[in-house]
């Protein structure tokens, strides 16, 4: 690797951001800053456990020293370059009022619920076909109000601050990721795309807010069905890798650019969805994002080699020791007793799907 260092050192010793060069889930060279940020990382060290996901092409949110890091990496003669930037340099959004708005939304859209449920049951037999139509119109229309809301306050968390609701426990993700698929199975159906879903055969337990890492999930299945459109193939995926749970969706779509990895993780630049990046508000993976920080987790998303997009959140597993034994109960049902699944996926699902006879 001599021959390789010296341009490497050239280009990279004088920026300000860390920046190394890793070859089979090893560092062969770092940049002074990475050194200082990294000390105990240097040439000849092993990649940490969750940053041994990093291919080629790949944008991620990773954790490192105590820290929250935004990364980027490209193939670079053979290895792949890393660069880092910590998550606190960037401004998530700039007015945190927005939380505060999104819990206000919460009375009218209950109040709009309510009112469709009262005409609901003033329904004639001659008027049900049009008013039904209507009515899954409007409940449609207020699921994606209360799905903007929650995003509001998941995007715009302060820097150490939890969500109100956060109530972490011990989950079997197993169990959870099977709960998430059985779901998912007839909304999916309904977007016009097919998903399977590939176990561990075992419990992976580890310290979570159960409802959060599905809001991650259906996040990234909404992004996949847009970016997969119909006829589309997904696939959700569990796996175990040393101290580590991955959880994986898979789609068939395009993937995406070099400019779209990029801008990924930045809220000011990124989209709403990972098929089109300037549609939206930019929330969709900023939420995602914090969901994964709140849990010490990673996120990566990398393109497929065949074709298409694998987005992975990866989360420590618990020790059975560390296991509190009693379970806390939701304070809080934030989705005024609609399905969680159908909240999230409001965005890119079918009216016929919000019928209120099927809510």
């Amino acid at each position: 690797m001599r021959d390789l260092e010296l341009p490497i050192g050239t280009a990279f010793d004088p920026v300000p951001e860390p920046m190394a060069y890793l070859s089979e889930n090893c560092i062969t060279y770092c940049n002074p800053a990475f050194s200082r940020a990294f000390p105990e990382l240097g040439p000849g060290s092993p990649l940490p456990e969750d940053w041994q996901e990093l291919t080629g092409s790949a944008a991620a949110l990773l954790r490192g020293n105590g820290r929250d890091w935004t990364a980027l990496t490209w193939p670079f003669q053979g290895g792949i370059l890393l660069r880092l930037t910590p998550v606190e340099s960037q401004p998530l959004l700039p007015n945190h009022r927005l939380g505060l708005l999104s819990q206000k939304l919460r009375d009218p859209i209950s109040g709009l619920m309510s009112a469709g449920e009262s005409l609901d049951r003033l329904i004639t037999p001659f008027q049900e076909a049009e008013a039904r139509q209507s009515l899954s119109r409007l409940n449609k229309a207020n699921l994606r109000l209360l799905r903007l809301g929650r995003n509001l306050e998941l995007a715009a968390l302060p820097e150490g601050k939890l969500p109100y609701d956060f109530a972490p426990q011990p989950v079997d993700l197993n169990g959870l990721c099977r709960k998430a698929a059985r779901q998912l199975e007839m909304p999916v159906e309904a977007a016009g795309c097919s998903l399977v879903f590939t176990d561990w055969k075992e419990s992976l337990c580890t310290q979570c807010d159960d409802d959060l890492v599905l809001i991650l999930i259906y996040h990234l299945v909404s992004n996949a069905l847009r970016a997969a459109g119909k006829g589309g193939h997904l696939e959700l995926r569990l796996e175990r890798r040393g101290r580590r749970a991955f959880i994986s969706l898979l789609d068939d779509g395009p993937g995406m650019t070099a400019e779209q990895l990029a801008d990924a993780f930045a809220p000011d630049r990124g989209g709403d969805t990972l098929a089109e990046a300037r549609q939206g508000l930019g929330l969709g993976l900023t939420v995602c994002r914090n969901i994964a920080r709140l849990h010490e987790g990673a996120l990566l998303l990398a393109n497929r080699e065949e074709r298409g997009l694998c987005a992975t959140f990866s989360v420590p597993l618990c020790r059975p020791s560390s296991a509190p034994q009693i379970n806390s109960p939701r304070r809080i049902n934030s989705t005024n007793g609609v399905p969680l699944v159908l909240r999230e996926l409001s965005d890119v699902l079918p009216e016929r799907c919000f019928s209120p006879k099927d809510l």
